[in-house]
This record gives C-alpha cells, structure tokens and sequence, in this order.
C-alpha cells in the first residue's frame, strides 16, 4: 500500500525551479540595493577588532530574507493544502498532500533560518565574534530579539514535524495556526517602546505581517498547485482572488497605521511623521515599498477582473500577470527585509 508520504513525492518542475531561483535572486538585490540606500550596510571599520566581522555581519539580513521567503513556502503550501485545494474536512487528496509535505520542508527551512539569526543577532548585538558567544550566553539570551527568534525556531521546528505526515485538512488547519503563531515574536520585538504611537505600529506591524504573508505566499501556491490541475484552475483561482482581495486591503490599511507608528516613533511625535518619511532614508525605502504594493493591488484587481473570469480565453496572459506578481512581490520583501535592517 502506498502511504500518503510516499504519494506525496513528485519532481518539481523546471520552470519552476528557475522563477524560484529568480524570486530569490530579485529579493536578494533588492535587500542589498534598500540597505546601500539607507546607508545600513555593515562596514568594517565601525565592527571593531573584536566585533562580529563583516560577513557574520552580512548574515544577518540574508537570514532574515532566507526565513522571510521559507515563511512565505510554508504559509503558501499550509493555504494551498486548507483553503485553495480544500474539498471537505476529510482526507487531503494527492496535491493536498504535496502541499502538506512542501510546507514541512519549508518550515524546516525557517527554524534553520531563525535559529541561525538568533545566533548571528546575538552576535551583532554583542559586538562578539560567534565563536565567543559561548562565554556570554547568558548576555545573549537576554535579547528580546535573540529570545523572539529561539521561540520562533523552536514552534516551526515542531511545525515541521508535526505536520508531515498530515492526511485530513482539519489537522492541517493546527499548522496554519502554529505559523501564524510563529510570526509574532520577531515583530513584537521590533517595538521595545512604550509610546502609544509605538504600540500602535507594533499592533498594525503584527497584523501587516500575517496578511501579507497570507497574500503572498497564496500566490506561491496558487503556481506550485494550480498548475498541475488545469481543469480545477478556475475555483482554485477564484479561491485564491478572495483571500487577495481580503488580505491586500488588511496589508494596505495595516501597513499604513504601522508606517505612521514607525515614523512617529523616528521623529517623536505625530507632527513629524511628514518630515520624516521626506527626508530620512527609513522613509524612501519606506514609499518605495508602498509603490511595490500599489503595483500589486491594481495587478490584484486586473486579475480578478480581467483573467480569473474567462482562463481559456486569456491563454498564457494568466501565468505572464502571476509571473509579474510574483516578481514585485520578491521586490517588496527584499525592501521589506531592508526597512527591517534600517530600522
């Protein structure tokens, strides 16, 4: 008999590997392009001679985008599995089961990511090279950023094994709140503050985060899933068109509030927000992000409007809009990843 794991293995595309590889590589330049604009680059002679060194230094938004994009497979393949490919609250049927065992594998990668970055912000934060942290350990774990990134490890990490050998979609509903779970310490942390404009950023940042994270990574699995099924295209599509409509407007209205919070909190007070987001590099990076998901929004709408509703007619037209997300959106978490730098 063959098991639900064993049926779950499949070779992953090509093209797919290569738009992946890609996402990856657009991403990376786009946190390396938003660091150099914010004048955040790691410099050798500001690490000192005991410091963590430049490449330790480096790591750290390269981790930081490495567990944002495995954030956004696991959410991707957990949505795909529960709402995109959902049938009943029954047995997942054989693409349910790829998805289930891709978000495995990617929240694998996340607790890697975020164990890895718990190390090498400990290492940052302490001026210390990674070999000396264990002579301050107790230094390090008192962190909140290093204690944020230790617990999200350790809940992706069960995540990871707890979900893999998932069969039924009401199981798989857990690991959709486990993720959820997980994304929340690292972002409480950004705000240590206890201004009310900082909480305020830091409740809204929370929920930026989550939506966006859902918008995304539903695109991810609407083109590693939709397209092994052509003739369930059109309800998996339209699935996917409401929980963008639904979670590009909580990412707008959220990222704004959070924006205002964040500003607020640089200048220190509300009438500075303006003077802030004008002449402050955390402001450029800031509207050109704000650009990036404008793009998305009107792409969202086109595509709700124009494709989902007549696929055969549209022919290829549906993957080139989805290909041209998927691009901005790489580009949106690479500055994302940047703004967290600057920050």
């Amino acid at each position: 008999m063959v098991t639900a794991t064993r049926a779950a293995r499949h070779r992953v595309p090509g093209r797919l590997v290569v738009g992946s590889i890609g996402a990856v590589v657009v991403a990376a330049s786009a946190v390396a392009v938003g660091v150099f604009a914010g004048g955040n680059e790691p410099r050798q002679d500001a690490l000192g001679l005991i410091g963590p060194g430049l490449i330790t230094a480096w790591l750290l938004p390269l981790l930081r985008l490495l567990s944002t994009l495995a954030t956004v497979g696991c959410a991707g393949a957990l949505l795909a599995a529960v709402v995109l490919l959902r049938t009943d609250s029954g047995p997942l049927g054989l693409q349910g089961r790829r998805a289930i065992r891709d978000a495995s594998n990617s929240a694998a990668i996340w607790a890697v990511a975020a164990f890895g970055g718990a190390v090498v912000t400990a290492a940052v934060v302490l001026q210390t090279r990674v070999s000396l942290l264990r002579l301050r350990l107790g230094e390090a774990l008192s962190v909140p950023e290093v204690r944020a990134l230790l617990i999200t490890g350790i809940l992706v990490l069960a995540l990871a094994i707890g979900v893999r050998r998932v069969t039924t979609a009401s199981v798989a509903r857990l690991g959709v709140v486990v993720a959820v779970a997980a994304l929340v310490p690292p972002v409480l942390t950004s705000f240590p503050r206890n201004e009310s404009y900082v909480v305020l950023a830091g409740a809204a940042l929370v929920v930026h985060v989550i939506a966006a994270t859902s918008w995304v990574g539903g695109l991810a699995g609407l083109v590693r899933y939709g397209r092994a099924n052509l003739s369930a295209l059109p309800v998996v599509s339209s699935r996917f068109s409401q929980v963008a409509l639904a979670s590009s407007i909580v990412v707008l209205v959220s990222g704004v509030v959070s924006a205002v919070g964040r500003l607020a909190a640089a200048g220190g007070g509300f009438d500075s927000v303006f003077d802030v987001l004008t002449s402050e590099a955390y402001g450029g990076l800031l509207l050109a992000k704000t650009v990036a998901f404008l793009v998305l929004i009107v792409a969202g709408w086109f595509h709700r409007n124009h494709v989902i509703g007549n696929l055969t007619d549209t022919g290829g037209w549906f993957w080139r809009l989805v290909a041209a997300e998927l691009f901005v959106m790489a580009v949106a978490i690479g500055l994302s990843v940047a703004l967290a730098q600057t920050a």
